[in-house]
C-alpha cells in the first residue's frame, strides 16, 4: 500500500513539474514592437521604412494585434509553433502574403513578409520590444 501511495505521490510531482516547465516556455509577445524594415517590390524596388508592430492579446501559443501603418491599424491574428521560437501570423488584408517570424531573445524578433504575384513583396524587420 505505501509503494503505491508513493508512486501516485512521485507520478503527480512529475506531472505538476513538467507542466509548469513547459508553461514557462512559451513567450510572451504581447507589446509594441518597432525596427527598421528592409524589403524589395517589383513596382517601388528596394525600400527601407520603419515597422511598427502591437500585439495586444495572447493565450498560450495564439496571439493577435495589428501593424501600424499611415493609413491606420492593419489587424492580425498569429500562432507560435512548438518549437516556441517561430511564428506566423495572417493579417485581414485582401492580398495573400503572410508573415513568417523568429523569436531571437525575450525583446527581440525578426518578421519577414511574402507576398507573390504581379506586385510581389520580399522583406524582414528586426524588431525590439519598447519598455
Amino acid at each position: 500500500m505505501k509503494k503505491i501511495i508513493y508512486f501516485s505521490l512521485f507520478l503527480s510531482i512529475i506531472f505538476i513539474t513538467f507542466h509548469d516547465v513547459n508553461a514557462k516556455r512559451v513567450p510572451n509577445l504581447l507589446g509594441k514592437w518597432e525596427g527598421e524594415n528592409i524589403k524589395s517590390t517589383l513596382k517601388q524596388g528596394f525600400l527601407r521604412s520603419t515597422n511598427v508592430v502591437e500585439i495586444t492579446d495572447q493565450n498560450n501559443r495564439l496571439f493577435k494585434g495589428h501593424v501600424l501603418h499611415k493609413g491606420g491599424k492593419e489587424p492580425f491574428v498569429g500562432v507560435i509553433k512548438s518549437d516556441h521560437k517561430n511564428f506566423f501570423w495572417a493579417d485581414s488584408s485582401n492580398d495573400d502574403g503572410k508573415v513568417i517570424g523568429t523569436i531571437l531573445k525575450k525583446n527581440k524578433i525578426e518578421t519577414c513578409y511574402l507576398d507573390s504575384g504581379k506586385d510581389a513583396i520580399a522583406g524582414c524587420s528586426i524588431l525590439i520590444r519598447d519598455k
